[in-house]
């Protein structure tokens, strides 16, 4: 089979499809084919060396949609969808092939809803906001999360999930952002961090009360605005430290106010844990409560390597399609 497979850490003009010999099918695993595959900034960052975990050499890849076509009898055939935790693409075979191997409890069925395209591109950004709003934050109805890089795609799948689960949302953005995937949804309110007191206008949007949750998808520089912006017993889940990691903290405030901070690393997740969240949050496309990211360019398997740098150089979802 073709498969986009490294042997060393490097730069993404190195990436390079080739052929790999086909495994042989462990008890237990199904043998999907691969019909869409999504590109996520981690992935690119596997490829540059960023992540220690990472067992070479390796087919790259975490998300995917396809079809199974090897695996027990009643599996045969199914559309099915996935993404890898911090197995996929990092110390197991990835999705940036023409076929994946992967145990049959991670032969997650696809709804029917979505495509194969948009499939692939869901998994990555409603694993990160899910865990982060509902998992670590307890984010109920009728609650209020302020989503920071909200225009982005794991941003947006946490206003959809906010909304749908009957609270309510406010969207962090930077005047630089294109707001286009915060179209249409019933934001309380969107704040600029460019321009704004980001803490003053989130307790104006919310009556002087600050909100139940934020997300912290940027590090640092948010971190000081969402803290100053939660309500008392709130709570902030961080995931990303790519633009600072370094930080003050209020001690006084955090347990005056009873404040709660969490971490979160999808990379940890096993196979079996990201297939227990698509079983959560899969119903919800099912009913058209939330929507898959846009897609903003699509490659050949052959053309991975342009891909990853789109991806990179911060790109909207990018999907790899194996047989075009």
């Amino acid at each position: 089979m073709k498969a986009l497979r490294i042997e060393r850490f490097g730069p993404l003009a190195d990436l390079h499809v080739g052929d790999v010999a086909d495994a042989p099918l462990p008890p237990g695993s199904v043998r999907i084919q691969i019909e869409a595959a999504g590109v996520n900034p981690s992935d690119a960052g596997v490829a540059l060396g960023r992540f220690p975990q990472v067992t070479l050499p390796r087919i790259l890849g975490r998300d995917f949609a396809g079809r199974v076509v090897e695996g027990p009898d009643d599996l045969l055939g199914l559309a099915v969808w996935g993404s890898g935790g911090g197995e996929l693409g990092m110390t197991r075979d990835g999705s940036h092939a023409e076929h994946l191997i992967v145990p049959a409890i991670a032969a997650i069925a696809r709804p029917a809803s979505l495509s194969a395209e948009e499939a692939a591109v869901a998994g990555v950004p409603f694993v990160t906001a899910w865990s982060a709003l509902v998992e670590l934050a307890a984010f109920g109805a009728g609650e209020s999360v302020l989503v920071s890089g909200a225009a982005g795609s794991v941003g947006s799948a946490a206003v959809q999930l906010a909304l749908a689960l009957g609270g309510r949302a406010i969207a962090l953005v930077r005047e630089s952002d294109d707001l286009a995937p915060l179209a249409g949804l019933a934001l309380d309110g969107i704040v600029r961090s460019d321009r704004d007191d980001v803490a003053a206008a989130v307790k104006e949007l919310t009556g002087g009360r600050g909100v139940d949750v934020a997300l912290n998808a940027i590090g640092a520089p948010v971190f000081p605005a969402l803290f100053e912006s939660l309500a008392e017993d709130g709570r902030m889940t961080v995931f990303s430290a790519r633009h600072g990691k370094d930080v003050q903290l209020d001690l006084f405030a955090l347990y005056r106010r009873r404040l709660r901070l969490y971490g979160l690393d999808t990379a940890a997740l096993s196979l079996e844990r990201v297939a227990d969240l698509y079983a959560k949050f899969g119903p919800l496309f099912e009913s058209n409560s939330v929507k898959p990211p846009a897609i903003g360019e699509r490659y050949p398997l052959a053309a991975a390597a342009q891909a990853y740098e789109s991806v990179e150089r911060g790109a909207g979802k990018v999907v790899l399609v194996p047989q075009s």
